[in-house]
């Protein structure tokens, strides 16, 4: 199934997505990232961030995704060294020179070819291919049927925005912001002078466009074999990420998604998907005070969407209680087998004995976890007693063991 892929500003906005479903993100560091005023992580945030993300089996990408000076290279090879030392999945990168770099000093690291790099063409994706790039980000300008070309024709993975902002130039290409105030989007700081108030004639605010929002479409980009689905805003609050998450979850298991709520958290007078339906029609739109009114209303009740923890993972047990020995428990989740063993001896029973039901039914309370309860046996003899706080100690046991098999995986 198609990936969900979500932005990451800084430590909330990780567990919200991660709380949510994504099956992977992306990231800044504190360099080298188009988006240099997000929080964006440490060097040591980010192992923190990986190991989390791979316990629940979810993929980090960090963004390198500026254009770099000469004298920046050696800098952009510590970075990418200190980026794969972490464990992350790949890095973005919009800057071929660049990934020349990093291909040398992190040769592990998977290449991502920004949305910056413009590609908008099969043969823009074979380009990248060649050049060593596991995946391209596909401009946000291009039609399904121009989508489809590039999936059809060329044997690299894919990822296509599917909601949040629209810039008005062809992606990547806009020197707007640094012509206006020596700010660069290509350096990490647009201004997005394309929101002000541009005239043409009568009209107004001609350049600000609304945000893009394709999510309903993902069963469609899933069918032609695209391999992720990717939400823009690392600027924006995890409320917005999240919101943007569960909306894809919806549409991917059938349900409607809350495009209302999504629209009321963040949008310039709606949404458009034009450039995909290919009709450039009804595009232009701004952040009114209706949108800021409608978003602070709507904040307020996001947060229970990430509130628990997302399930992640579904861990088979076979426990064995006897009399006068250890409790052991027989474990299966994924690729991962073994046997646990505990000092844990049963109690015997004063008044009335634990049944094995019993047991199974404490067993499967993992609220708080990313691990669910599957196929549970209990093998147990006869007149003995467990106390809670024993299955609860053997249960935290198996699934801190997980966690640390998942993180090293």
């Amino acid at each position: 199934m198609i990936e969900i892929l979500a932005p990451c500003g800084g430590e909330e906005s990780l567990a919200a997505v991660l709380n949510t479903g994504a099956d992977a993100v992306y990231l800044g560091v504190t360099s080298f990232s188009a988006r240099r005023n997000a929080k964006n992580f440490t060097f040591g945030q980010l192992r923190e961030a990986v190991r989390l993300c791979h316990i629940s089996g979810v993929k980090v990408y960090v963004t390198l995704n500026t254009l770099v000076f000469d004298e920046e290279l050696s800098d952009l090879a510590a970075t990418a060294s200190q980026v794969e030392e972490a464990g992350a999945d790949g890095v973005i990168v919009q800057d071929p020179g660049a990934a020349r770099v990093i291909r040398r000093a992190a040769p592990k690291l998977r290449l991502h070819a920004s949305t910056q790099m413009t590609i908008t063409s099969a043969a823009g994706a074979e380009f990248a291919r060649k050049m060593g790039f596991s995946r391209v980000v596909l401009a946000r300008e291009m039609s399904l049927k121009e989508i489809e070309q590039v999936v059809k024709n060329v044997d690299i993975e894919t990822e296509v925005f599917v909601h949040g902002a629209l810039c008005v130039c062809v992606s990547g290409q806009c020197l707007m912001s640094a012509v206006y105030g020596g700010r660069s989007g290509n350096r990490g700081l647009c201004a997005q002078p394309c929101r002000l108030d541009m005239t043409f004639g009568d009209r107004h605010n001609v350049l600000s466009l609304k945000d893009l929002s394709i999510i309903e479409k993902l069963p469609e980009l899933d069918r032609i074999g695209v391999t992720s689905a990717k939400i823009e805003g690392r600027m924006k609050r995890p409320e917005y990420a999240a919101a943007a998450v569960n909306a894809c979850r919806d549409v991917l298991s059938g349900k409607e998604p809350d495009m209302k709520t999504l629209k009321a958290v963040f949008s310039r007078s709606g949404f458009t998907r034009s450039y995909y339906d290919g009709t450039l029609r009804d595009m232009q739109g701004i952040r009114t005070k209706d949108d800021v009114i409608s978003a602070n209303s709507a904040l307020s009740g996001l947060k229970k969407l990430y509130e628990k923890p997302y399930k992640r993972h579904t861990v088979d047990v076979s426990l064995t209680v006897r009399k006068d020995q250890p409790l052991t428990a027989s474990v299966t989740c994924e690729q991962h087998s073994f046997i646990y063993h505990t000092d844990i001896i049963p109690e015997k029973a004063l008044n009335r004995a634990i049944t094995a039901s019993e047991l199974e039914e404490r067993l499967r309370k993992t609220g708080g976890t990313i691990y669910e309860i599957g196929r549970a046996a209990v093998s147990l003899d006869d007149g003995l007693m467990l106390s809670a706080s024993a299955v609860n100690s053997l249960r935290r046991g198996i699934f801190a063991e997980l966690d640390e098999m998942f993180a090293d995986a």
